[in-house]
């Protein structure tokens, strides 16, 4: 989804940044201005821009304030999927919200960042919405797709457990000892 002009570390991501505080996009600026594969290409601070400024600078990712006066962001969450379906959408909010983190994820939005999340985690964040966004099992338990991976070896773990205690009862129970058959 990255647009093809590459930086040293590969495809350069186009963010756009809807947020009505004027403070709060150079300060994203500011912290991704080390991460040469991300670069801001647009910023709306009023939420009547906001689709404007995608048609204008066709980011990959859109890092939304849900919040903004005039602006329900869930609504536009289902307008960004029917106008700008290739657009990446990720909710920057103060706090959290369980309720607007699941209805966010179910309406297509790929994460949701908390304004005071540590702020090297912005980039990462926002590299693993463009290039994948969370996989179906995460978004469904709204944990990171790390999360998955270690629950799924956990998962895999246990299970391999009960299928070696279930081979050695059959093993006992047709041979009499741990006969190793399988």
């Amino acid at each position: 989804m990255a647009r093809t002009r590459q930086s040293g570390h590969g495809p350069v991501l186009r963010l756009a940044v809807a947020d009505d505080h004027r403070l709060l996009p150079e300060a994203v600026r500011a912290l991704l201005e080390p991460d040469a594969d991300i670069e801001i290409a647009g910023v709306a601070y009023q939420a009547d821009r906001i689709l404007t400024l995608l048609g204008e600078v066709r980011p990959d990712l859109l890092l939304l304030d849900p919040h903004m006066p005039g602006l329900d962001g869930l609504a536009l969450i289902d307008t960004l999927r029917a106008s700008h379906p290739a657009v990446a959408v990720v909710l920057l909010t103060e706090s959290p919200d369980p309720s607007l983190t699941n209805a966010a994820l179910a309406r297509g939005a790929k994460g949701v960042i908390l304004k005071g999340s540590d702020p090297a985690a912005l980039a990462p964040a926002l590299r693993e919405a463009a290039h994948s966004g969370q996989s179906e099992i995460a978004r469904e338990l709204s944990v990171s797709r790390a999360t998955v991976k270690v629950r799924l070896r956990q998962a895999r773990e246990r299970f391999d457990a009960r299928v070696e205690a279930l081979r050695a009862l059959v093993d006992r129970a047709i041979f009499g000892n741990d006969y190793d058959w399988l």
